[in-house]
Order: structure tokens, then C-alpha cells, then sequence
């Protein structure tokens, strides 16, 4: 009896610890290019947004920010047409470089950053 009596008391510990998620912030970072190049991510609500960007100089960043829990899925994707060009794009979380990929020149691949949000 008294195995069952502490088996129910552990029980709502147990599960209680096992759905603690927390939340991170989670940043895309697209840098050092210095032409028009496009943007595949995936945003706060888990979809698929494409944009392009015109940045004025090799300075200019794009930058999308967001909430989400820990496990969750994060990926972005970019290219670029202009051979005299390059992209560097970082995945932060919680404000550190958590993935990265860059290259100059490089106009037939693209470069893709993808992983899932880390648990703590």
C-alpha cells in the first residue's frame, strides 16, 4: 500500500518535469553583401517566408527575431545572382552564434542554416 500511496504522489512530479520547456530568442542574421540577394526562413509561426533584400552596403544587415520554445525547429536559407558579391548568414540564439555559413563569390549554391532550438 505504501508503494502505491508514493507511486501517485510521484506521478504529477514527474510528469510536471518532463513538459518544462522554456522560451529562447532566436535571431536570423544576413550580412555582408553588397547586391540584391533572396531569403528563405521559417518565422514564429512555422512558416515559410521568402523576401529579398537591397542592401546599400557590405555594413548592411537583415535581421528577424522571434520567441519560441526550446526543440523547435529554426531554418533559413539564402542566394545571390551578383559574382562580386557574398553572404554571410548566422543563426543566434539567445543572442549567441549558434550556426553559421558564409561565402563569397559563390553564386550556384545556397548557403542554408537549420537546426533545432537547443534544450538547456
Amino acid at each position: 500500500m505504501k508503494k502505491y500511496i508514493l507511486f501517485l504522489l510521484l506521478i504529477p512530479l514527474i510528469l510536471t518535469n518532463c513538459n518544462k520547456t522554456s522560451q529562447k530568442k532566436v535571431t536570423y542574421l544576413a550580412t555582408d553583401a553588397v547586391s540584391a540577394y533572396n531569403l528563405q526562413y521559417l518565422n514564429d509561426q512555422n512558416e515559410l517566408i521568402t523576401t529579398s533584400v537591397e542592401p546599400q552596403s557590405a555594413q548592411d544587415k537583415w535581421k528577424y527575431e522571434f520567441m519560441t520554445d526550446e526543440g523547435q525547429i529554426v531554418y533559413i536559407n539564402g542566394s545571390y545572382k551578383d559574382i562580386n558579391s557574398a553572404l554571410k548568414i548566422q543563426l543566434l540564439v539567445d543572442g549567441k552564434v549558434y550556426k553559421q555559413v558564409a561565402t563569397q563569390g559563390d553564386t550556384l549554391r545556397y548557403l542554408v542554416v537549420s537546426g533545432v532550438v537547443p534544450y538547456d
